[in-house]
């Protein structure tokens, strides 16, 4: 049981990471910023297209959005919740798969994703559609 409030505690210290604005999330200690509008409940696309999609996104006066990386989509998934799994912050979600920018080492013709009914990791063909939520570095080095 005291194992089962720390967890639950450590859970929350990460839900008050993530501020929402118009049209994106920002998570405020990975120092990234999240698309957040219908958009990502409407864009179906290949592997290969989700990166041509995010790389010519204009959104909020940015231009510089890529396809997160398979770490990066796990960090806003919400394991308390299902159906979606995913914080309350993110306004606009499918309770389904959304790429990440990572190929299947031992097999490059398939791709990582994140399924939001669960939050559990997968991977298919390069060539399943899976939606798309692009991200961008908030602040660049």
């Amino acid at each position: 049981m005291r194992y089962l409030i720390i967890l639950l505690f450590i859970i929350n210290l990460f839900a008050d990471n993530f501020a929402k604005a118009q049209n994106i999330v920002f998570d405020i200690n990975r120092n990234l910023i999240w698309q957040d509008n219908p958009e990502v409940m409407r864009n179906q696309s290949t592997f290969s297209e989700a990166k041509i999609y995010c790389k010519s996104l204009l959104l909020n006066g940015f231009s510089d959005w890529r396809v997160p990386t398979i770490k990066e989509l796990q960090t806003i998934v919400d394991i308390t919740k299902a159906k979606p799994a995913i914080y309350d912050q993110f306004r606009f979600i499918e309770p389904t798969s959304y790429w990440s920018s990572n190929e299947d080492i031992t097999n490059p013709g398939y791709g990582w994703y994140v399924g939001f009914k669960s939050g559990a990791t997968f991977k298919d063909s390069k060539d399943y559609d899976c939606y798309v939520r692009c991200v961008r570095t908030r602040f660049k080095k």
